[in-house]
């Protein structure tokens, strides 16, 4: 990097005090893991390359040196590298991973967080190693047992509802049920400005008495969290009526990918029926720009990634399948943690609530 006008440098495994240090101080730091995940790197370099022009955020590529360097080579943006050659593979078990791995693009952009070289880590690659690594070496927000991720999922109405936890924690207590209706509620009110966010419990049914113990003694609990209006069912969910929904990891992801797929789906059957006749291609052009916002309402790619809540640092967790555009979009997610001060905000509202103890010494996880 040369003195004077914006660049990138190139930077060894743990080697530089200096990395990512700009002429704009006030600049974003954004570490994306360009080994994890099911695109090449390549693909994943274009979202991050994207992602600095349009949001005026450095961008620290994690990842093998010689092939970043090919990638962001006559581009003139705010771009530093970490060459961390090893990767975290998505069959890799989380916890061995982050042990045996200490050069992977996934650990070396955690440890670049935590020592104030970055505000924030993307990585569309293995989400139990992010957590491992997260709770390794960034650690909890005091008061929270289990980060959960949130994620924004489009409704029929105008508003999204937050999913969480969306796949961090396959077995949770009814305490970290109660955990994330906490830090689901704090999020939608100093983040998205909803006054009074109401919770539900996702269940089998609405009633109350309904489900297996752990969703039973949850709901005993939810009680006592301002907003709990009941249980909700997943074929209720996308007509709105709920902001935050509550569930264990497991039951969470499965949910996600379910509505994933239908949407998919749906897009899939619009598109073939179009082209069966020559007077639906017609209505098709006619109709394109609400086509265009039904794609953009249902793309995971245009919605980026979602956040660890729980943590001290902004850690976001991409998609497996992201591409480009949905990198783009995930640092975006990552630079308006940061700017609204997403962690501080989750754990000072950790602090204020009303003296109930959060977190149980039970011997759960």
């Amino acid at each position: 990097m040369v003195e004077g006008h914006v660049g990138y440098k190139n930077v060894r495994v743990g080697s530089s005090p200096t990395l990512g240090t700009n002429s704009l101080m006030n600049r974003v730091r954004v570490v994306l893991d360009t080994l994890g995940g099911d695109n090449p790197p390549a693909e994943l370099i274009r979202g991050g390359l994207a992602a600095a022009e349009a949001f005026g955020v450095e961008v620290v590529f994690a990842g093998e040196q010689g092939l970043i360097e090919r990638e962001i080579r006559g581009h003139r943006l705010p771009l530093s590298v970490i060459h961390a050659p090893e990767a975290v593979k998505m069959e890799d078990p989380p916890a061995e991973a982050v042990r045996r791995k200490k050069n992977s693009s996934l650990v070396q952009g955690i440890l670049a967080l935590k020592e104030g070289r970055a505000e924030a880590f993307v990585s569309p690659g293995n989400t139990g190693a992010v957590m491992a690594a997260s709770l390794l070496h960034l650690g909890r927000i005091p008061g929270i047992e289990r980060p959960g991720i949130a994620v924004s999922v489009p409704t029929t109405g105008a508003a999204n509802f937050l999913l969480i936890d969306s796949g961090a924690n396959v077995d949770c207590s009814p305490h970290n049920l109660k955990q994330f209706a906490i830090m689901g509620r704090i999020y939608m009110q100093e983040i998205l400005g909803l006054p009074q966010p109401r919770i539900g419990l996702l269940n089998i049914g609405a009633e109350e008495g309904k489900g297996n113990a752990l969703v039973r003694k949850a709901f005993d609990l939810l009680k006592e969290v301002e907003g709990f209006v009941g249980n909700v069912e997943s074929n209720r969910l996308l007509q709105g009526g709920v902001d935050v929904v509550v569930c264990d990891g497991f039951s969470g992801n499965i949910l996600l990918k379910g509505v994933e797929g239908s949407a998919a789906a749906v897009i899939g059957l619009l598109k073939k029926s179009i082209h069966e006749s020559l007077r639906a291609r017609v209505g098709a052009l006619l109709l394109a720009p609400q086509f265009q916002w039904l794609k953009e309402k249902l793309d995971a790619s245009y919605h980026g990634g979602a956040p660890l809540l729980g943590l001290k640092n902004v850690v976001i967790i991409a998609h497996g399948h992201s591409d480009a555009l949905a990198i783009k979009n995930a640092i975006k997610v990552a630079n308006s943690a940061v700017q609204s001060r997403l962690p501080e905000k989750i754990e000072q509202g950790i602090a204020r609530f009303n003296g109930t103890p959060l977190f149980q010494a039970s011997g759960e996880g």
